[in-house]
């Protein structure tokens, strides 16, 4: 079975973040607290009819089940209501950490993005969460944000890395919705690997009378 390898950056900070985990130990709430069925379900099963919601959707489970989730290092407050400028801090007593935890793109790096300007602050904000990842040859590593996760302010930018020729160890980037003021506790969920296998792949149009 190909194994998916997560490095500390040190000592302290092994201590300090929580350890990545299967996405499947790590289900949103909003999913454990909706009803498999809603109404009375004898009563639509006998018209024929389903009273299933979409925690009887397996896509929907298995697609927020999928590969580990890595997490906010330590609780850090965001200020993003000076549309300059989104400010921020960590605790004192993390305070050696911070040149690493956060770092930022200017809105000029990425200018032409698609995002909701009316949502979401012009800088971008970068998040570290001391844990590297790597796979094995001929295997990459999806990053994205958890999906169909708890509401959140933060929106990350998703990306593939080739994780068995570079291990990833950088800080992930986040949009901020920009009227956001207070704190990303530790232990939010921040992004979602989905190790795959590289593979080519050649694709064919069925048409409509083949398919019967």
């Amino acid at each position: 079975m190909p194994k998916v390898k997560f490095y500390s950056f040190s000592e302290e900070t092994e201590i300090i973040a929580p350890q990545p985990t299967p996405a499947s130990k790590h289900i949103p709430n909003w999913y454990k607290n909706q009803p498999s069925y809603f109404g009375n379900e004898n009563e639509f099963n006998k018209k024929g009819l389903s009273s299933a919601t979409v925690k009887k959707c397996m896509p929907v489970f298995d697609a927020m089940s999928a590969g580990y989730i890595m997490y906010a290092p330590c609780d850090i407050f965001i200020d993003a209501t000076n549309p300059d400028k989104i400010e921020w801090s960590i605790p004192a007593t993390l305070q050696f950490l911070k040149r690493d935890i956060v770092s930022a793109h200017t809105k000029e790096q990425v200018g032409s993005y698609p995002k909701d300007k009316n949502r979401y602050h012009d800088e971008v904000f970068r998040m570290m969460t001391f844990w590297a990842v790597s796979t094995e040859p001929g295997y990459s590593a999806l990053f994205v944000q958890p999906i169909h996760k708890d509401k959140s302010p933060l929106k990350a930018f998703e990306g593939v890395v080739d994780t068995d020729a570079f291990i990833s160890d950088g800080h992930f980037s986040f949009l901020v919705e920009k009227d956001f003021k207070g704190v990303i506790e530790r232990g939010t969920p921040l992004i979602q690997v989905i190790p795959f296998k590289r593979e080519e792949f050649t694709s064919e149009v069925i048409s409509a009378e083949e398919s019967e």
